[in-house]
């Protein structure tokens, strides 16, 4: 699992959610609107923003903040995926909600031109998590408002070494998850004061968790993720919470799949 540079970890982000923009895209933009609408709430967006949700996907964000502020920008460096955001501002007759192609490492946004920045399980897949903050905080405006939701890992090296081992088999674009010492950091150097935060538990099935990744149950990144997953269960070393499907809703002659745990932080912050 070695480190990929800046550039070929964007290689794979972009060939990862051009491979995936549709069965990944529908289930972000279906099963996130909860998660949406809570960090709607807790960067307190307004009928008067004008707002940026960068690596926007399918507009897991932008859908949900077009219908509570003035203007949105979606923006993601993967044309395929940004293309699913368009196509549902459309169908959703959203017509406050651009799209624009673009690095979320180097916004082309001016100085203070938003009231609020958001991002949505992105940090994970770049390199340099605190360029992201530090870009967010430089295009809001003083007092706007930077909302991030990511996964969070424990402190725990090793535990953390196992999450990272798991998720990286299933998703070679996976760079790093962040613990709460790292946000806390990140967001501190960036000049942001974190105002709320809040941890939530997203339960779900490894089947599906594979599945919207691009993998069946057939191949070596399925299998191998599977069993690093089980070998996992006695003491939650990799911190997904895993368990089997309980014996008696198992179909004659299938494997048992797993549940688990995606653990996310939602955070909210101003900046000074």
């Amino acid at each position: 699992m070695c480190a990929a540079n800046d550039n070929e970890l964007k290689a794979l982000v972009r060939e990862r959610f051009t491979r995936t923009a549709e069965v990944f895209g529908d289930y972000a933009v279906a099963n996130r609107v909860t998660d949406a609408e809570l960090l709607v709430r807790l960067v307190s967006a307004g009928p008067n923003d004008r707002a940026v949700d960068l690596a926007c996907g399918a507009g897991t964000l932008a859908l949900r903040f077009a219908r509570h502020v003035r203007w949105v920008c979606g923006l993601d460096f993967t044309p395929a995926i940004l293309a699913r955001t368009r196509i549902n501002a459309i169908k959703q007759g959203l017509a406050n909600l651009v799209c624009v192609l673009g690095d979320a490492q180097a916004l082309p946004l001016g100085d203070g031109s938003v009231d609020l920045a958001v991002t949505s399980y992105s940090l994970h897949h770049i390199s340099d998590p605190a360029k992201v903050l530090k870009e967010m905080a430089r295009v809001v405006k003083t007092g706007g408002r930077v909302g991030v939701l990511d996964i969070l890992v424990p402190e725990d090296p090793k535990i953390r070494e196992m999450n990272h081992r798991i998720e990286f088999i299933r998703d070679h674009s996976h760079a790093r998850s962040l613990a709460r010492s790292d946000f806390d950091r990140i967001f501190t150097a960036a000049g942001l004061r974190i105002v709320a935060t809040e941890v939530r538990g997203h339960p779900r099935t490894f089947d599906h968790w594979m599945h919207v990744a691009g993998w069946k149950r057939t191949d070596r990144e399925y299998i191998e993720a599977r069993r690093l997953m089980e070998s996992s269960m006695a003491d939650d070393g990799a911190d997904f919470h895993p368990r089997l499907e309980p014996a008696d809703v198992i179909k004659p002659g299938d494997d048992p799949d797993i549940y688990m745990v995606n653990t996310g932080i939602f955070i909210a912050a101003e900046k000074n």
